[in-house]
């Protein structure tokens, strides 16, 4: 995961925590040295707290209401509509088993994926290289991504890239990422549809 920012916090949760924070500590630093003869930096209890908050609490309460996105964190399994023309323009198309692992924290979210050949073995696996949590003008939440798969010479697949759009869905059955992709994929470029259901939200990679 790329290294800690602010893109999801609230503004004014960040500024009140790090008021009440700075505070309380510069009250506890001056104590300390009173009767002990030893301080400690501010700025650094202040980082290294946010630090953890942002790896490890940010999701649970009270630490979450200092955020403007939802946990999308967890194992999703679905199905891949593809399509495709190939040399003789015609169109190719299929349905594929799909799984989808997203890591996220408070300042960052990673997307590891598998596709899941008839045969039941993994054509490949795709990691995203710049993920961003957009929020639409309905109030709902996107996942928008771009990422680069390995390929699989021995099944013929070339490395590529691609972009998915995956909007975040609730109902009755549960939470699903519903969306669709295109990849510059050689010798033709593909293009589908993607509906994922969360299925653990341990995140188990495919091994």
């Amino acid at each position: 995961m790329e290294k800690y920012n602010l893109r999801y916090l609230k503004p004014s949760a960040f500024i009140f925590i790090c008021v009440v924070l700075g505070v309380s500590l510069i009250a506890a630093n001056k104590y300390i040295n009173s009767h002990w003869g030893i301080s400690f930096s501010v700025f650094a209890v202040i980082g290294a707290l946010f630090g953890i908050i942002n790896s490890y609490l940010w999701n649970k309460k009270p630490f979450c209401w200092m955020y403007n996105v939802p946990d999308f964190s967890g194992r999703y399994e679905g199905t891949l509509y593809y399509e495709f023309r190939n040399e003789k323009c015609e169109v190719v198309s299929g349905i594929l088993e799909h799984i989808k692992v997203v890591t996220q924290n408070g300042s960052d979210v990673v997307i590891n994926s598998w596709t899941k050949q008839k045969d039941g073995t993994m054509s490949s696996k795709s990691t995203s290289i710049e993920a961003s949590i957009v929020k639409e003008k309905d109030g709902s939440f996107s996942l928008i991504h771009n990422y680069l798969n390995d390929g699989n010479f021995e099944l013929g697949f070339s490395p590529h890239y691609g972009t998915e759009v995956l909007k975040s869905i609730e109902n009755e059955e549960g939470k699903h990422l519903v969306g669709k992709y295109y990849t510059e994929r050689l010798p033709f470029q593909t293009r589908g549809k993607l509906d994922l259901k969360l299925t653990n939200k341990k995140m188990y990679h495919e091994k």
